[in-house]
């Protein structure tokens, strides 16, 4: 084997060392549910906004709101 060989052989080694630590890690990661939108919600998004555009700009609106 040549030293590049070596070098090569040597950082695949540390990889699969970092990835197995990786896989160790117990850390749990919190994900807020999803909150959707209710049925009066629905309602409003119909009855206020007379087109279908401006009632998905308000929908979206409304539920970047609730889940940020």
């Amino acid at each position: 084997m040549n030293s590049e060989e070596d070098e090569f052989r040597r950082i695949e080694r540390e990889a699969k060392r970092r990835a197995a630590e990786a896989d160790d890690d117990d850390t749990q990661i919190y994900k807020k549910p999803w909150i959707g939108l209710t049925d009066e919600d629905k309602q409003t998004a119909v009855w206020t906004n007379g087109t279908f555009a401006q009632g998905a700009v308000w929908a979206e609106a409304r539920l970047k709101e609730r889940n940020t």
